[in-house]
Order: structure tokens, then C-alpha cells, then sequence
């Protein structure tokens, strides 16, 4: 079977893009896999909506193979049983508005096994049960995970129907989500906190938070506590300590990622994961001071170290080169913590974000000069190995 080939959102609009200016006259269909909650269905529709094409959201758990033929009905006059349409699959015809059809099949590896068929015929045939599609129908399927993002899911394998289909692994950043919040008008005070810790967006390990709860964290603020400004939130929380605001934030997004974005608006914290990425001279500064309190820095540092990992994935699949500022930055923020810390993260640098051969070029373009002379020594063990400890590994009888 195919694996999955992972994309970034905009990467994955691109490809939605391109599919639907095709007008059907490619023989696959794209199936979207993924966690929950991290756009998959937004993105479908936006491609959708930009490309003037007639949306159709299908959940395929809740349907059965009798759904998407039609149910039986006699024709007395011809003596014999036709299938009506079903209200939910493509019409006879485009809406003339519309240039085509996205018909997106979500929840289509949670679907009932005898639906797998039908797919099959949909996506090959053009046709569901005894209807045909229109012209210029586009077929998106989307899906979870199953155990690694911990939902139920049909194990099926159908080799014919994999190989209809152009496999993709949407995993969110940051970047492309800031975008589109400005985009959609989330909320200044979601947005900024996004802007800060971008690794907050999307916790991969344990789902929360994710894409879909901040947008619903951006609801909640604007419609249910109509605030419209960072200010308002920050007035609120200040007015009213024991506020259920907060319990539902919580709720939203994860008790650790909701509590850290209120106190941003009660006590926020002396450094920011975008400081880190920015190398901040000032906040650089006041580390070399110990003026950074040490759950700031290590906050900020964490957060750091998963937009790296996440930068050079996509480094890696699209081939690009790293980026010797974010990380020359990095490492300054690294070097001159306190020795448990920087050891700790230096090593965590060195084994989640694959970046080890950049980070000799990344200590030399730092402006500096007796910084990055300091960060040199100070890295240097660390970064090559003495010469004695490479002669006894060659000598030692293992």
C-alpha cells in the first residue's frame, strides 16, 4: 500500500488548487489524512470556495452502501424498481453559478466496508449506484489516523482503490495558520499568542491543542464574550478573576496550552518562543544578566526547539536550506543559559531537529564576534569529539 506523502497547508491548497482546475480530467481522486482537528475539511473548502466550485460535505461514517445508491422505489408503469437520488450526492447538473463540483468525502476510513465498493465506483466511474456525475466533479476523500492520533477507524486495504488515489499527511505550522487567521479574522488576542509560541498551535503528541480548538477559542471570545480586541480580554480577566472564561478556554485547547494563553494577559512571561527565533537582543541581554525567570526560559526554549523540528521536516521533504539565522539564534539563547540548561537543549537540538552539520556555519554568522567565539568553545566539545575519546572508541575491543 502507498504511504501517505506529508504537506504543509499550503502546499495542500495548492494541490486542491491544481486538481480542480484539472475539470475532471485526471483519473484519481486526493484522500487528505491527518489528526483531528487540524483543518483538513477548512482547507478543502476554501479551495473549493476560491475556485467557484459547488461545495458538497458527505460524511461518510454516518452512511451506509444503500445510502449512496438510492433507496428502491416501484415503477408500477414499467413494472420494475428504480433508485431515486439520494439529496446528499452531486445533482444531475453544475448549479449554473458554479464552474464545478467539489464533492468531499470526509470520515471515509470510518465508513461501513461494504461503502469501500461504492467508492470505488465513484471515483473510477463517475457514478454512485445507477447515478452518474455531472462533468467537472472533483472528488476529495479525507480521514484520521487511527492509533496514532487515537480514533477509531475501518481497517480496509484495496489495492485498486489505493491506486486511484494521490495520498496526503497534512501536519499544520504556524506560518501557514497565521495566514489564514488573518485571513478569517480570528481574534487579535489568539493571534498574538500564535505569533509568540507558534508551537502551541498543534501539539502532535497528544492532539491538544490544535488548529480547530484555537479557532473555536476565537469564537467563544468574539460571540459568547464579544470581545473584539486584545484589550478586552485582558480587561476581562482583570475585572473578573474567577471568570468561567477561562475553564472554557481550557476546555478548548488543553489545560496546559489555555492556561499559559491567560496568563499572557495577567502575568505574561518574560520571553516569548518568537524572541528566542528573533534572537531579541534585548531579552538576549537580559539572559546574560539572569534576568530571564528559568520556567520563561525554558518555556521559550521548548517551544524554539519545535518550530526548528518542524522547519527542517520541511526542510527535508522540499529540499530547502536551513535557516543559519533562526538557528545561529537559537543556540545564543541555548549558550548562554545556565550549564544544565544549555546542555539539556543543546542536546535536544541535536537529537529531534537533525541539524548538526548546520550548526558550525550557524555559530559564525552570528554579528558578534565575541559571542559567537564564546559559543564556539563553549559548543565545541559538545560538537567534536576530543581526539583522545575518538582514539579509544577505535581501540576499545567493542
Amino acid at each position: 500500500m502507498k504511504q501517505p506523502i506529508e504537506v504543509t497547508v499550503r502546499e495542500l491548497a495548492d494541490i486542491l488548487e491544481t486538481y480542480l482546475d484539472a475539470d475532471s480530467r485526471v483519473n484519481y481522486a486526493i484522500k487528505i489524512v491527518g489528526h483531528p482537528g487540524i483543518g483538513k475539511s477548512e482547507i478543502v473548502r476554501q479551495a473549493a470556495r476560491k475556485k467557484n466550485h459547488y461545495f458538497i460535505d458527505t460524511r461518510l461514517a454516518f452512511k451506509e452502501n444503500i445510502d449512496l445508491g438510492g433507496y428502491p422505489v416501484p415503477d408500477h408503469a414499467d413494472r420494475r424498481m428504480i433508485y431515486y437520488r439520494p439529496k446528499f450526492i452531486p445533482p444531475v447538473e453544475i448549479p449554473g453559478e458554479y464552474n464545478g463540483i467539489l464533492w468531499f468525502l470526509d470520515e471515509a476510513n470510518r465508513a461501513h466496508p461494504t461503502v469501500i465498493q461504492t467508492l470505488f465506483q465513484i471515483i473510477t466511474e463517475r457514478r454512485c449506484g445507477e447515478h452518474e456525475l455531472p462533468d467537472k466533479t472533483a472528488i476529495v476523500l479525507s480521514g484520521n489516523l487511527g492509533e496514532m492520533d487515537r480514533t477509531t477507524v475501518t481497517d480496509f486495504e484495496d489495492s485498486a482503490l489505493d491506486g486511484r488515489l494521490a495520498l496526503f499527511h497534512l501536519k499544520p505550522n504556524a506560518r501557514d495558520w497565521l495566514q489564514w487567521a488573518d485571513q478569517e479574522k480570528i481574534q487579535p488576542a489568539v493571534v498574538r499568542y500564535i505569533s509568540l509560541f507558534p508551537d502551541k498551535l498543534w501539539d502532535e503528541r497528544n492532539i491538544n491543542p490544535n488548529p480547530r480548538g484555537w479557532h473555536q477559542v476565537s469564537q467563544a471570545l468574539r460571540a459568547c464574550y464579544k470581545m473584539e480586541r486584545e484589550e478586552d480580554l485582558s480587561r476581562h480577566l482583570t475585572d473578573h478573576p474567577d471568570s468561567s472564561l477561562k475553564k472554557l478556554i481550557c476546555s478548548l485547547v488543553g489545560l496546559e496550552a489555555g492556561t499559559d494563553f491567560l496568563l499572557q494577559y495577567i502575568t505574561p512571561r518574560e520571553l516569548t518562543t518568537a524572541e528566542v527565533l528573533d534572537g531579541s537582543p534585548d531579552k538576549l541581554e537580559k539572559l546574560k544578566q539572569n534576568r530571564i525567570p528559568a520556567e520563561d526560559l525554558l518555556w521559550a526554549l521548548s517551544g524554539a526547539i519545535t518550530h526548528l523540528r518542524e522547519l527542517d521536516e520541511d526542510a527535508r521533504e522540499s529540499r530547502r536550506r536551513t535557516d543559519l539565522r533562526m538557528l545561529a539564534n537559537v543556540l545564543q539563547f541555548i549558550g548562554f543559559s545556565r550549564a544544565d540548561v544549555s546542555m539539556s537543549f543543546f542536546y535536544l537540538l541535536l537529537r529531534d531537529c537533525g541539524l548538526f552539520t548546520s550548526i558550525p556555519a550557524a555559530l559564525k554568522a552570528i554579528e558578534n564576534q565575541g559571542d559567537s567565539d564564546y559559543l564556539l568553545a563553549r559548543f565545541e566539545d559538545w560538537i567534536r569529539p576530543k581526539e583522545d575519546s575518538v582514539t579509544e572508541t577505535k581501540n576499545s575491543p567493542l
